[in-house]
Parts: C-alpha cells; sequence; structure tokens
C-alpha cells in the first residue's frame, strides 16, 4: 500500500496529545499483568460518554465496538509510542478509524462488507458538511420531478409499498446520474438513501434480519421524501459535529487476506494494529444489512451469498475450504478443541476451521510487513456445548508469528449479543483485550 495514502491534508491535523490518567492506568495494569487476563471496566476508566458523540451514531451497525476502548488505548502513551499509523483491517462501521481521527492519528481500514465500508468512509469523511447539506436538498427536489425509478434488486419490492418502492427508485436514479456530485458527496447521498429506506420498509426495526410485518405497508411517495428530509437533517447535523482539523482516514473495501490491503513495510514499522475480529460465524452481519447491500446494486437478487462466500466468518463453505483439515490449524489446543467440536457437529467445526486458518492468514500479513503493535478486541463463545475462547486462539495466532504479549484484560461487556446469540450457543460474556509487541528477532 502507498505510503502517500495516508499524507496530509490540505488542513494540517491535529497534534497528537496522550492523556497522563489513562497512561498511569495503563502503567498499572501492564505492571500488575502477568500472563492472566486483568479485570478492568473501559466504561470506569474512560467514563460517560455522550449517545451520539461526533458521527458515532451515524448508521445502526450491529455490534459496534464500544468507543471507550479504542479512547482509551489511543491516549495511552505505551500504545501509540512510536506510531504513525492506526490499522484497522476489520474495520466494520469505523469506530477505530473515528477515534483515531480524534486523536490525531492518520489511520486505514479494511472492510469487506460494501455497506459497513460505505458507513465507515462517510463517518469519517473530511469533506465541508456545506456542500452536502445543498446537495442533499437537491436530490430531493430532483427526486420529486423524476420519473424514471431505479430499482436494483428484484427482491426489493417485497419489501417496501408501491409508492416507498418507486419514490426511492426515483432518488437512487437522481443520485446516480446527478454529474455534479462530488464522490463524496455521493457516498453521503447514499448512505442517507439506504438510512431512508430502512425508516420507510415494511420489516421490523427491532431486528436486525429483515422480517416482514405490517409495518409501513401504506407508505407513500411523501412519507419517503419527509423520511429522506428527516435523515438528511440528522446526518448532517452528526457530521457537523466532527472537529475540522483531523488527519485522514481511508477506508477500502477489500479482504484482510490480501496483501496489497496492508500497510507497506516502510509504513507498518509505525503502524498500530487495533482491531475488532469479527466472530466465527461473523456472516450475519452481512444478512443484516441485505436491504442496504440490494439499494446499493451488491445483491440484485436480494440475496447476499456472493459477499458472504468471500466473509471472514461465513457459514458458507466452498469446496476448497471443504479440504481444510485440523493439520492447517497451528495450535494444537485449538486442533484438539476443533476435533471435538466436530464429533458433535461437524458442519459447526469446519465453520470454526476455516475461521481460524484464514485469521492466520490475515495476521500473517502483519508479521510479513512488519506491523509493529497489535491490540485485538475479541470475545468468547459457546459452541456445540463447547466454550470456544476465541481471544486465545487468536493470540496463539499472532505469538506463533512472533509478537509478544504484553498485556490481557477482559470486560464485561454486553456488547455483540444480538447477533451472536444462537441456538446452540450463548452470547459473548466479556470482551478480551490483548496487546502485542513485535519481535525483531523473531
Amino acid at each position: 500500500m502507498s505510503s502517500d495514502l495516508v499524507s496530509a491534508e490540505a488542513v494540517p491535523p491535529p497534534t497528537h496529545v496522550t492523556s497522563r490518567h489513562y497512561s498511569r492506568e495503563y502503567a498499572d495494569l501492564a505492571r500488575r499483568y502477568s500472563g492472566e487476563s486483568l479485570d478492568v471496566s473501559f466504561r470506569q476508566l474512560v467514563g460517560v460518554l455522550p449517545a451520539n458523540e461526533y458521527t458515532h451514531g451515524l448508521y445502526p451497525y450491529p455490534a459496534r465496538l464500544l468507543r471507550h476502548i479504542p479512547r482509551f488505548l489511543l491516549a495511552t502513551d505505551a500504545i501509540v509510542d512510536g506510531v504513525d499509523l492506526v490499522f484497522d483491517p476489520f474495520v466494520g462501521s469505523g469506530t477505530v478509524l473515528l477515534e483515531a481521527q480524534l486523536r490525531g492519528i492518520a489511520s486505514i481500514g479494511v472492510e469487506q462488507n460494501p455497506v459497513a465500508a460505505l458507513v465507515s468512509r462517510v463517518k469519517v469523511r473530511a469533506e465541508e458538511v456545506g456542500d452536502a447539506e445543498t446537495r442533499l436538498d437537491e436530490v430531493l427536489a430532483a427526486a420529486k420531478r423524476c420519473r424514471r425509478p431505479t430499482i436494483p434488486s428484484t427482491a426489493l419490492g417485497r419489501w417496501y409499498a408501491p409508492q416507498a418502492l418507486s419514490a426511492l427508485g426515483r432518488l437512487l436514479t437522481v443520485i446516480s446520474e446527478a454529474a455534479d456530485l462530488s464522490a463524496a458527496d455521493r457516498e453521503v447521498a447514499m448512505l442517507c438513501l439506504v438510512l431512508t429506506a430502512r425508516r420507510v420498509a415494511t420489516t421490523d426495526p427491532r431486528i436486525p434480519v429483515p422480517v416482514r410485518t405490517q409495518r409501513n405497508a401504506a407508505a407513500t411517495a411523501s412519507d419517503v421524501w419527509e423520511a429522506w428530509g428527516a435523515e438528511a437533517t440528522a446526518m448532517v447535523a452528526k457530521l457537523e459535529r466532527l472537529p475540522r482539523r483531523r488527519p485522514p482516514a481511508h477506508v477500502w473495501t477489500g479482504d484482510a487476506r490480501d496483501l496489497d490491503m496492508w500497510p507497506s513495510p516502510e509504513e507498518a514499522r509505525t503502524t498500530l494494529l487495533l482491531s475488532s475480529p469479527p466472530y466465527g460465524a461473523a456472516q450475519k452481519y452481512v444478512r443484516s444489512t441485505s436491504l442496504e447491500a440490494g439499494w446499493l446494486g451488491h445483491a440484485p437478487t436480494g440475496r447476499t451469498v456472493h459477499i458472504e462466500h468471500g466473509n471472514i466468518g461465513r457459514e458458507h463453505l466452498s469446496a476448497k475450504d471443504a479440504t481444510l483439515t485440523t493439520a492447517d490449524v497451528w495450535s494444537p489446543s485449538l486442533r484438539g478443541l476443533l476435533e471435538g467440536i466436530g464429533r458433535k457437529d461437524a458442519r459447526r467445526a469446519a465453520i470454526y476451521l476455516t475461521y481460524f486458518v484464514d485469521m492466520q492468514a490475515a495476521f500473517t500479513n502483519a508479521r510479513t510487513t512488519g506491523v509493529k503493535r497489535i491490540a485485538l478486541v475479541t470475545g468468547t463463545n459457546s459452541v456445540v456445548g463447547s466454550t470456544l475462547h476465541t481471544s486465545q486462539h487468536l493470540a496463539e495466532i499472532v505469538q506463533c508469528l512472533g509478537y509478544q504479549r504484553t498485556l490481557s484484560v477482559r470486560d464485561p461487556i454486553r456488547g455483540r449479543t444480538l447477533l451472536t446469540a444462537r441456538r446452540n450457543g450463548t452470547p459473548s460474556p466479556a470482551e478480551h483485550i490483548d496487546v502485542f509487541e513485535v519481535n525483531p528477532d523473531a
């Protein structure tokens, strides 16, 4: 990845300032760490944060990372010492990148889900907001005059009243064809469109994966125009909260297993990898954005299987995935656990085997490029009655690559529960935060 991707923008970024309080707290944890995870509450360490702070609440992406964690870490001397770039190879909805911007550090994120990638790009956008507000008003006015709806997915009709579907399609036509929209403003408009589409759909808003109800069954074009106006106003208000002087943040739609997505070796020497990796069955997050994917043109038949097939944490396994065996896993303890799961449920074992092999490939890229420091936020899951300590097994992968763990803490966060709960499992009871330092001699 070329170094010019993280060059300074026209407005100089703020100087990165750490917190003495956070640095002292971290130093105390590091002194007490002796190989076993320490219990900690990041909510207590950081304190209460506003619910809609900056652009964190821009989009209701499921299982967003608790922002207290990156806020604490990125303000800690020991974490950012010698760091010029924050890299998140599993960026999700962009929490880490926004927190890096707020701390004055350039950042890059990679995300396989195109909907989440769009959300992240808008969340950390660098352009002035004034033009975006004007452009959104112009899109609405043009859509009211337009008579050519664009419906990019054959499945969208089932989720909308006829008039609402037509109005949404006319908004899409205008956004797609407007010659005077910049790339950044077009992305803001597309995100406004999918948020509007969520608002007027006949789905149950309490359930992430679309489920049809009688809600909005008689929605009209006027309802769509009103929803667009409300979403546009809310979005612009959130974007206006961002500080003007921020370092650049770039989001690529891609695969963390692809070495080309990673910082160059020169950049990696001053790179902090800070990320919350996906779970073994993370394709549920892709399904939860299937309506949005349809409007963005990524699901022409309404199905997201083709996106899920490339996802780390997928249940739709390919023929190549089926050739994997536990011998492909580096950790002896993980091999034994997967073999035990396989005796109960071969399919679930294959899903998690594929997941850990994928994670081996992703973190091999960290070692290949020479990433300086790694901080991971992960959970523990139950799979067919067996406890799967994801944090422990990912730590083993990272350590096999020559990194030394310098801290491990556990926070009893009730996060990501709705989409990680399964009929054969339980929600993750805690988040584990592990910090690793590269061993140059390994």
